[in-house]
């Protein structure tokens, strides 16, 4: 168990820290990583303008008075090109915002640097300012760990070396100079950790999205396959008699809007029950598949065949006329007499099978149920039946 926990934590701590964020990640969380670049872009210009006109007066000689307003000007100038760029949403900057993002922040950590050049007796304020800087845009800006932790490395190599140098220009005060150091590490630290933390929440809320949608998905996709087989005789993978009626019904609402001829066939096996009889049901069943492969080859992809009961099939059809339904029929029943079925406990011997049909018209002015349409077709199949079987009567509408 503690190995398992170890494991799931160390997962974690390199699915967080060590690896940039998903694309898909950034692309469902755009407009939120868009609108933290302009809360941080704000409130970095807000400080800028007030360090401007407040703590940058007190420097004492006018050239490096003259820079360090150069240098607020110039972060000003960033946060506002940031901000316009994060407003509008240009595509080329929401595909790699988080590397401008990224840049950004250095270059406005970067401004600090000459300032604590010019103003060297002050230097202690722009590094706390630039700290304050980095911890800011963990807790702001959505920025892997990894970043946050590379940059904030990268700022303790040049700012504290700096720091010391100018304190022992200054003269230096070893409690005053680890006194600044302890702050500003606790200010990374703290930015390091928040990020840690944020970045954690955005990842199990991610996830638990992620896999809600793979969840929804198989359930959308499973309630599709129990629609389908509902629709679906499972032996033949013919459709059955349910979707046959709700296809019905679609085809008139076509035939009256778009004018054209439906036709409807019924087809029933000739002494299947004989096959039963002699051979066993399994025996039927193999008939009943060789029956409905032959079906399928014969018919259209906009046609509907479908098992309706034991031995009985359905055939909708549309655009059709009377030669063409015919031939269709004609096609069915030559093919299933010249078909050799093969005996399953004797693979030497094989059976031939017929099948009756009755079929019909409906022209698009007519209006009839499926129930009364099916019971004129039943009397053209038991005309065939009863004239000798493996015929075709087709009636006039």
């Amino acid at each position: 168990m503690r190995r398992y926990t170890f494991k799931r934590y160390q997962f974690v701590l390199r699915k967080l820290f060590l690896r940039a964020y998903h694309p898909l990640f950034i692309t469902n969380n755009l407009d939120d990583i868009a609108s933290s670049l302009q809360i941080f872009s704000v409130m970095t210009a807000v400080t800028s303008i007030i360090s401007l006109l407040f703590v940058d007066s007190l420097v004492r000689t006018k050239e490096a008075s003259f820079w360090i307003a150069f240098f607020r000007i110039s972060s000003l100038a960033i946060c506002f090109m940031v901000y316009l760029l994060a407003k509008r949403g240009i595509k080329r900057f929401k595909r790699n915002i988080l590397n401008i993002t990224s840049l950004v922040l250095i270059g406005l950590v970067t401004l600090y640097i000459p300032m604590m050049v010019f103003d060297n007796p002050n230097h202690a304020y722009y590094l706390f300012g630039s700290a304050i800087t980095i911890a800011g845009a963990s807790i702001l800006l959505w920025l892997e760990p990894i970043r946050i932790c590379i940059l904030s490395l990268i700022y303790i190599s040049i700012f504290i070396p700096l720091h010391l140098n100018f304190s022992r220009i200054q003269g230096f005060d070893r409690y005053f100079f680890y006194q600044d150091v302890l702050i500003v590490s606790f200010l990374l630290a703290f930015g390091i950790v928040a990020n840690f933390l944020i970045n954690y929440w955005r990842f199990e809320e991610y996830r638990v999205k992620e896999k809600l949608h793979i969840t929804v998905g198989k359930l959308l996709r499973i309630n599709q396959k129990i629609e389908d087989l509902s629709r679906v005789d499972s032996m033949t993978e013919l459709f059955n008699r349910r979707h046959l009626l709700e296809q019905f019904d679609l085809y008139k609402k076509r035939s009256h809007r778009e004018g054209f001829v439906i036709g409807l066939v019924i087809l029933d096996l000739d002494k299947l029950k004989t096959i039963n009889d002699r051979y066993g049901h399994k025996q039927g069943d193999l008939a009943i598949q060789a029956f409905a492969k032959t079906l399928k080859s014969r018919t259209r992809i906009t046609d509907i065949a479908a098992r309706i009961g034991g031995d009985e099939f359905c055939l909708l059809v549309s655009p059709i006329d009377k030669e063409g339904l015919h031939t269709l029929s004609e096609s069915i029943r030559e093919k299933m007499e010249e078909l050799q079925i093969p005996i399953y406990n004797d693979p030497d011997q094989s059976l031939t099978l017929t099948v009756s049909i009755g079929g019909t018209l409906f022209h698009p002015e007519d209006d009839p149920s499926f129930d009364e349409l099916y019971h004129k077709i039943d009397t053209a199949l038991y005309t065939s039946k009863n004239e000798g079987r493996n015929r075709i009567t087709l009636l006039e509408m």
